[in-house]
């Protein structure tokens, strides 16, 4: 069994697909998941996939059945070591088929695969190469599919249709197998017969690869697999090309597979080139080959999950396509450009600032690779669109681009925050290592004015208030409030804020921003304000409340319209802010980051109202903020169990029936394996937490496998509950299943009473020996009047004894006198019988035989007798039941004859049997009590 990391499973975006429409719209694509032969270690052909309900996945590998629960690879290895070209399931049982093989594999309560073949009741009929590369599944019917024919297995019992023509293709349509045989058409499979369904020259040399139905009522879409996809109408019986412009590439590449999604689309799998989506009407959805994602052009397989996510058999690997259509997130993994600082979107062109330079897309053509801008080698700290130029804020300088000419403004190092001067708007103020900096506008453009006179210091941010006081932000040394004279030349005045009231150990992260014209103060513990009147920075207690957590921002950054990005070490908001209402729009923990946020230098971009770029030390993430999709998804599912392994001291494991609903578990196997699977498959990364109640009352920290492995399990009785999180933190439902360890034997109940009865006797014991001369005294006269008690009670038992005894005698020899005259009767009347003959009639004679018969073994005496017989011997006959169960009511019977020692002779007549008969009766009765030969059963049977 091979466990992938979670890293693997991360689901990698290959591209984005970026195009104006009246400006620029970002436009994000699916997320594609890989699986290699080095992930779920078989081979790496497979040919064959299905999903079933529970979330498992099945490969027909060419090693065997490969099976994928959602966290956990494992291999079944093909019955008769060949490849297994097919797979499907009823969700009870999985079938699969290949060479000269087909059977079904059943789950057993460990959660294992069994396999049971069928190929001995049909083998006879298979052909000398007979292989089998499709089976459905319909109703109660498995149908297998080889190139030689159709073989339907239902109620144990095949049967077989062959027709001498070559099966070259069969599907399932809503429950109806169509099969295409070469040079004769289409059949449908009706009952157990092949009847012609489409008949048509058409199909002449033509291998068809896809039958699904069409869009509209009554046509069928029809792929063949070098001839292109076409449009079958049923009612005009005519083909027509379906997308005449993608012809070509069916026929270049060969149609191998083919699916019809949910919402109409068409899925073709290829030999050559990949898989491709598109509507009915030609419009592309997707298209991935091995240039853009597929570790193998030739698709051999399709299907779908639960989650509409596809799956995709390839000949080399399995690749999964997410169903995820609307992304909250998108990452963008660009290691050669080193870490982004920042970035802007500026017509039509995607800039990035990295630490290596400053790099380009043209989104106009989504296949574009980013260019490095030759002259920008070097640290990007800062790119800020104003008044539709472009300022690239570099460590040699800064540059401009107007939209014509790409130009370096300034050669002073540093270049970090450059703002607009709020009452002049041809006036820009730049934070640089040393000195701030001041640009200014005129006809020829904007051009370097001057350095600010009074003031060198290393400023990261800086910020107008509505007052016209400049606040720089040291890199590390708190606030700067800095009030310029008129001509922006000289400081006049510099007020520094080292601290915050007690906040010392926090003046790194002090900050100056500005929300709505009003001056917001970061500590990374609360947000301040500037109160103006007073001259002081106070709390900002209105701010703090309406953002939540989110007041230990450290850097706020603005967007379009009234919105603002929060940005904290554990994530980032969006809000909108106006006036006194502040709304948050979105929350992005930092997790979804993959912990590729830069520390101290994160930074949001607002690329349009929707979309917004945060720049990663390996790349970039796409924030698509219209999408109000923030990993809630993942609550609605809950993990499910797969394995349950309890294993001894001696290191020996024991697998448990997973099907239970609780474990009870003797205290000898208190170490407990847990496995289980959570199949939700989306660009999410998921990690787990259990707990156990019991044990622990705190969840474990995140894991990447779903595996509990508890050991020593002290006796008790426990709840495991066990979750899935997300990147967004979001939790699933928590699965929860009842764990018992029993106590050791020397901590059972009945152990710890014998402890109890040993202390108390061992308390007792010298009490008992003081009082014992006292109580032996006692006792004797207790004993003696017990005695004459017991004398007197044994008398009285003795008399009703012999009372009930002679009653039983007298009833038992009343018995024997009655019976011995019926027997004499009835051989008088037999003698009589055989005197008379005919002239006694036969029904005459054997009804009062019969009467004879009826009094000698009825019932009524043996009641009268019984009942007299337990008053006399009250457990005799229930011991005889408990210890011999095998007797029988004749054998009892005998048995109550004797414990009267009554004789054979005497017995006969109440048995209505002959002495002789009575004699092996006794002989029998002998063999069943396993009495020896020296054994007198008498004796045996009055000492019971």
């Amino acid at each position: 069994m091979s466990e992938p990391s979670f890293k693997q499973l991360r689901f990698i975006i290959l591209s984005i697909q970026l195009f104006l429409i009246n400006g620029i719209t970002l436009v994000y694509s699916q997320s594609l998941l890989s699986f290699s032969k080095n992930d779920y270690k078989a081979a790496s052909q497979n040919w064959s996939v299905q999903c079933d309900a529970s979330g498992y996945v099945y490969f027909a590998n060419s090693s065997g059945l490969l099976q994928f629960d959602g966290v956990s690879w494992q291999l079944y290895s093909s019955p008769n070591g060949s490849i297994i070209r097919a797979v499907a399931t009823d969700d009870e049982k999985i079938y699969s088929g290949g060479y000269r093989e087909i059977g079904y594999w059943e789950r057993s309560k460990d959660g294992e695969l069994a396999y049971f073949s069928l190929t001995d009741s049909v083998q006879s009929q298979f052909e000398t190469n007979e292989e089998f590369w499709n089976i459905f599944t319909n109703r109660n019917q498995t149908v297998f599919h080889s190139f030689a024919g159709i073989y339907i297995y239902e109620n144990n019992r095949f049967t077989i249709i062959k027709t001498g023509g070559f099966f070259n293709f069969a599907t399932q349509i809503n429950n109806t197998i169509y099969v295409s045989i070469f040079e004769e058409g289409i059949y449908r499979l009706e009952g157990k017969q092949l009847v012609p369904f489409i008949k048509n020259k058409f199909l002449k040399d033509k291998y068809v690869r896809f039958i699904a139905h069409g869009k509209e009522p009554g046509t069928l879409y029809i792929g063949t697999e070098s001839n292109g996809l076409y449009v079958y109408d049923s009612i005009t019986q005519k083909f027509k090309v379906l997308i005449p412009e993608l012809q070509s590439f069916f026929t270049n590449n060969k149609i191998n597979h083919g699916k019809v999604t949910p919402t109409g689309d068409i899925i073709i799998g290829t030999i050559l080139d990949g898989i491709k989506s598109f509507s009915p009407e030609g419009k592309i959805k997707f298209h991935y080959n091995k240039k853009n994602g597929l570790p193998s052009n030739t698709v051999l397989g399709i299907s779908y999950d639960s989650f509409n996510n596809i799956w995709l058999a390839l000949d080399a690997g399995i690749k999964v396509i997410s169903s995820s259509q609307e992304n909250s997130y998108e990452l963008f993994e660009e290691k050669d450009m080193g870490a982004v600082y920042s970035g802007a979107l500026f017509n039509g062109q995607l800039y990035l600032g990295t630490n290596q330079g400053l790099y380009y897309k043209n989104l106009k053509n989504q296949a574009n690779s980013f260019k490095l801008i030759e002259g920008t080698q070097g640290q990007v700290w800062d790119c800020r669109i104003i008044d539709k130029t472009l300022f690239i804020g570099h460590n040699s300088g800064t540059h401009t681009d107007d939209g014509t000419n790409f130009t370096k403004l300034s050669s002073y190092s540093g270049a970090y925050n450059i703002k607009q001067h709020p009452h002049h708007p041809d006036v820009l103020v730049q934070g640089t290592y040393n000195d701030l900096m001041v640009y200014k506008r005129s006809s020829q453009g904007w051009k370097v004015s001057n350095i600010v006179n009074g003031f060198n210091n290393l400023v990261r941010f800086i910020e107008f208030d509505h007052l016209g006081n400049l606040w720089a932000t040291h890199f590390y040394g708190g606030l700067y409030k800095i009030r310029l004279d008129d001509e922006l030349r000289n400081v006049e005045s510099i007020v520094h804020y080292d601290h915050i009231n007690q906040e010392k150990y926090n003046r790194g992260h002090m900050r100056a921003f500005k929300v709505e014209n009003q001056m917001v103060i970061t500590s990374g513990h609360q947000l301040y304000t500037y109160d103006d009147l007073h001259d002081s920075i106070v709390p900002y207690p209105h701010l703090n409340k309406a953002v939540g957590k989110l007041q230990n921002a450290t850097r706020i950054v603005a967007g379009p319209n009234h919105h603002y990005w929060f940005i904290s070490t554990e994530g980032m908001g969006y809000f909108k802010i106006y006036g006194s209402e502040v709304e948050m729009i979105n929350y992005y923990p930092a997790n979804i980051f993959n912990n590729h946020l830069i520390p101290g230098h994160e930074n949001v971009v607002s690329l349009n109202d929707s979309t917004a770029m945060v720049c990663l030390e390996n790349g970039y993430a796409l924030l698509h903020l219209k999408n109000s999709n923030q990993g809630e998804v993942i609550m609605k599912h809950q993990l499910t169990l797969r394995q349950i392994v309890v294993e001894n001291r001696k290191g020996e494991s024991f697998p448990i029936d997973i099907t239970r609903s609780g474990i009870d578990l003797p205290h000898s196997l208190n170490n407990v394996y847990l496995r289980y699977s959570f199949p939700l498959f989306n660009e999410e990364i998921f990690k787990f937490q259990y707990k156990v109640d019991g044990l622990s009352d705190n969840w474990s920290d995140l894991t990447e496998q779903p595996i509990i492995q508890l050991t020593r399990i002290p006796a008790g009785e426990y709840t495991v509950h066990i979750k899935a999180v997300n990147n967004w933190l979001k939790s699933s439902q928590t699965h929860q299943m009842k764990l018992k360890i029993r106590s050791p034997w020397y901590q059972t109940a009945p152990a710890i009473a014998c402890y109890l009865i040993m202390v108390i006797a061992l308390m007792m014991g010298l009490k008992h020996i003081t009082s014992r001369k006292i109580k032996l005294k006692e006792k004797r006269k207790r004993e003696e009047k017990e005695k004459e008690l017991i004398q007197l009670k044994n008398e009285k038992l003795s008399s009703e004894l012999s009372y009930k005894s002679q009653k039983l005698a007298s009833s038992a020899m009343s018995i024997i006198k009655k019976n011995e005259f019926l027997l004499s009767l009835k051989a008088k009347i037999k003698k009589h019988k055989e005197i008379l003959g005919v002239r006694y009639p036969d029904k005459y004679y054997q009804d009062i035989i019969d009467k004879i018969d009826d009094n000698i073994s009825g019932q009524d005496d043996w009641q009268i007798f019984e009942a007299n017989f337990e008053q006399a011997h009250e457990t005799f006959l229930k011991t005889m039941k408990s210890q011999y169960p095998n007797l029988t009511p004749s054998d009892l019977r005998l048995c109550a004859y004797l414990r009267i020692n009554l004789t054979s002779k005497d017995i006969a007549p109440l048995l209505g049997i002959t002495v002789r008969g009575v004699e092996n009766h006794r002989y029998r009765l002998r063999k069943k009590l396993d009495l020896s030969a020296d054994d007198n059963l008498i004796d045996f049977i009055i000492n019971m």
